[in-house]
């Protein structure tokens, strides 16, 4: 009888289930309040995302061009999850700096996965919210996939 109560009590308490989210949905951020100022370290993946973008949207060296390709657009799917997640530090998502002439490839490649690295750091913090997990997961997964691409584009610089 106890072990009924207990379980009914979870069922109950169940913040995913109180609003019909399950594990798995896609992310809807008007299901779930938001609040930026207790994940400040989405808002810094944000800003490495950018700077990785930045420095890989170059294809200047044709042999890894693809590989620079994938991973600005791994980069921007995971930037878009934030923002759809509103998550939002104020720039526009599209905004690009120029490239900095005097980066030799190499020295980008490697700058963008300090970057990525820093990045995936930032958005695995522990998180309780399963609506954050969720999203998370799709975050460091797009952050991941990047980092290959930056891994292809210098293994095929040094063929």
């Amino acid at each position: 009888m106890l072990a009924l109560a207990a379980a009914g009590n979870a069922l109950l308490s169940a913040p995913a289930l109180a609003d019909g989210w399950h594990e798995g949905d896609p992310w809807n951020w008007q299901q779930h309040q938001w609040h930026p100022e207790q994940h400040p370290y989405y808002l810094h993946a944000m800003s490495d995302l950018r700077q990785a973008r930045d420095l890989l949207a170059r294809p200047d060296y044709p042999r890894v061009a693809d590989d620079e390709r994938y991973a600005v657009d791994q980069i921007n799917k995971a930037l878009r999850k934030m923002r759809d997640a509103a998550i939002d530090d104020g720039k526009d998502i599209d905004e690009r700096l120029p490239p900095d002439a005097n980066w030799r490839p190499e020295d980008r490649f490697h700058q963008a996965k300090m970057l990525l690295d820093k990045a995936r750091q930032d958005a695995s913090h522990r998180e309780d919210d399963p609506y954050l997990r969720s999203l998370q997961r799709d975050i460091v997964h797009h952050v991941d996939e990047a980092r290959r691409g930056v891994d292809a584009a210098v293994s095929d610089a040094l063929r």
